[in-house]
């Protein structure tokens, strides 16, 4: 006979056979922490990819046809996609708000998750898509599509969340000690589980237990779970026979995803670790007289591109304030650091070096042009030791880039990189044939913004 192991204060228990399963687990997350690989520039990282794919996948689960790129499109760049329901994106954006008020109640583990809260999550999930019910426990009687198990009545709602309220305000509060306790997984399992079961309101209970689950991860010192779309009939199964009270298949899928991203925090961890012996083998490379030069044409070469930056973005704000129906959307990816600095004036070669990308979007037609950092090419290299390169998506959607100087078109800007001479102050651009123009920024920006309108968008 199954041996199972009641869980305090629940009504569910799971199955003995998993304790060795859960045990490993937390020690692979208190050994990652413990280690201080999670450093905030790890962390950092980690929070972008993990909230594209989660928010599409929590999505997809309930029916959401929205892609991952799409769904990134429309959290990150706040786009409107053509050919998809605005609902579908509505709901992209609902929950992009929902985990930065998750993101909110991790930050301090040691406050209590409130029933106001969960009620607050829910708000967040349903605005704009039904308000009327948006934090709202149901006043009716619901079914589960394609389940057998009956929600408690409307009458039963509210006393049943009060019990599930009392139970997540003890059960969230975490210490310093107890970051990667087994115990936060097991709750996790059991918070989304008890919510489902209540199924307090009308719609959108899916997402805010799968949101509560991972709050209880995180208070805990966990990574987040995805459970994808392409587990969604097990994910649902499990779900089935968790209302016997017996937790032990979602649990398992838990664990599963729950470890798949503890690999993605590793390998982050990891790739933060070599960046660290790079950065300092490199620094060896200089004497300290050296590396103050260069820090100085650094800073000087910073602020120019800082100026050009702030131009680009200042005439798209103009354009938009200006245009009837085209948009233009500028999204920085941030300035290059003195390390990847000293890599390019060296020739080296360097990854993750886009500074800004322009979005032109009017109607459906779509065109986007990315500028990035690179070694100067041989016509620049007397002028400036590290340059800007623009390159262009090469088919609408693909976020894939060719630089300019690289695309056979002859419908291409004539700029194809920007340099700086710092002695003389001075901005100087390349076009495709080689030849340099020293002009002042605003001709400069003026350029590329006219010829980039007139190639896609004029006609």
């Amino acid at each position: 006979m199954t041996e199972l192991i009641d869980i305090t204060g629940t009504p569910f228990s799971y199955n003995a056979s998993l304790s060795e399963t859960i045990d490993q687990l937390q020690l692979e997350v208190q050994d990652l922490r413990a280690g201080g690989k999670l450093t905030p520039e790890v962390l950092h990282t980690l929070r972008n990819y993990f909230r594209v794919k989660s928010i599409y996948h929590s999505n997809a689960i309930e029916g959401n046809l929205l892609t991952v790129g799409e769904t990134r499109q429309v959290v990150e760049f706040g786009l409107t996609i053509t050919g998809r329901a605005l609902k579908d994106q509505a709901e992209a954006k609902n929950l992009s708000h929902a985990l930065d008020y998750l993101e909110e109640l991790a930050a301090d583990p040691t406050k209590p998750i409130t029933e106001n809260d969960v009620r607050q999550l829910h708000a967040l999930v349903l605005k704009g898509i039904d308000d009327e019910n948006a934090g709202k426990y149901r006043d009716g009687n619901v079914e589960i599509s394609g389940s057998n198990y009956k929600p408690p009545s409307a009458e039963s709602v509210k006393p049943q969340m009060g019990d599930f309220g009392k139970w997540l305000s003890t059960t969230s509060v975490a210490t310093a000690g107890e970051m990667g306790d087994r115990s936060a997984l097991i709750n996790a399992a059991v918070a989304h589980t008890w919510f489902v079961q209540i199924h307090p309101f009308v719609d959108g209970n899916g997402r805010v237990a799968r949101i509560l689950m991972n709050l209880l991860l995180i208070r805990h010192g966990f990574p987040i779970a995805i459970i994808a779309k392409e587990d969604r009939l097990r994910y649902y199964d499990a779900l089935e026979e968790s209302q016997a009270s017996d937790l032990s298949s979602l649990l398992t899928l838990l664990i599963e995803c729950v470890h798949e991203s503890l690999e993605e925090y590793s390998r982050a961890a990891e790739e933060q670790r070599e960046k660290t012996e790079w950065l300092s083998s490199l620094a060896e490379k200089f004497t300290e007289r050296e590396k103050t030069k260069a820090a100085n044409e650094y800073e000087v070469w910073k602020s120019a591109m800082d100026l050009l930056r702030g131009y680009f973005r200042q005439t798209a704000d103009m354009l938009n304030d200006m245009a009837q129906v085209a948009q233009v959307y500028v999204r920085d990816f941030g300035i290059l650091e003195f390390e990847k600095y000293l890599s390019l004036k060296s020739g080296e070669s360097v990854k993750k070096t886009w500074f800004f990308r322009i979005d032109f979007v009017s109607g459906e037609k779509t065109a986007r042009y990315l500028f990035f950092f690179g070694s100067a090419s041989y016509h620049l290299r007397r002028q400036s030791d590290v340059t800007l390169f623009l390159a262009r998506e090469d088919s609408s959607g693909s976020f894939h880039y060719e630089k300019l100087e690289d695309v056979s078109s002859p419908n291409v800007p004539s700029i194809v990189e920007i340099g700086y001479k710092l002695a003389e102050e001075t901005f100087v651009s390349r076009d495709r044939s080689g030849n340099l123009s020293e002009e002042k920024l605003d001709v400069l920006g003026r350029r590329f913004f006219e010829e980039v309108i007139d190639m896609h968008f004029r006609g």
